[in-house]
């Protein structure tokens, strides 16, 4: 699990530092692994989630990952055993 993690971070971070002329492809596959990711802690969830809003902000991806990645947090978020982490609905 930790593996994952640390991948998910790598991913998160390489997205972060990429500057105007990187290889589209490769972004776009960090960004697949990423909102492919199921969040197993609040630290992933929380990029998971900054990465989705990212693209809905701009009109969302046309093969609706962000949309699908908000869904498995908001999954993680009720599968906590933590009152004030689970949704009302």
């Amino acid at each position: 699990m930790v593996a994952r993690v640390q991948m998910i971070e790598a991913a998160f971070a390489a997205r972060q530092t990429a500057v105007e002329g990187d290889d589209d492809d490769h972004l776009d596959r960090l960004e697949k692994i990423i909102l492919k990711h199921r969040p197993i802690g609040p630290e992933d969830a929380g990029m998971v989630l900054a990465t989705a809003l990212e693209n809905l902000r701009y009109g969302g991806r046309s093969d609706e990952l962000d949309v699908r990645a908000v869904e498995r947090v908001i999954q993680w978020i009720e599968s906590q055993d933590v009152a004030p982490l689970r949704l009302v609905g």
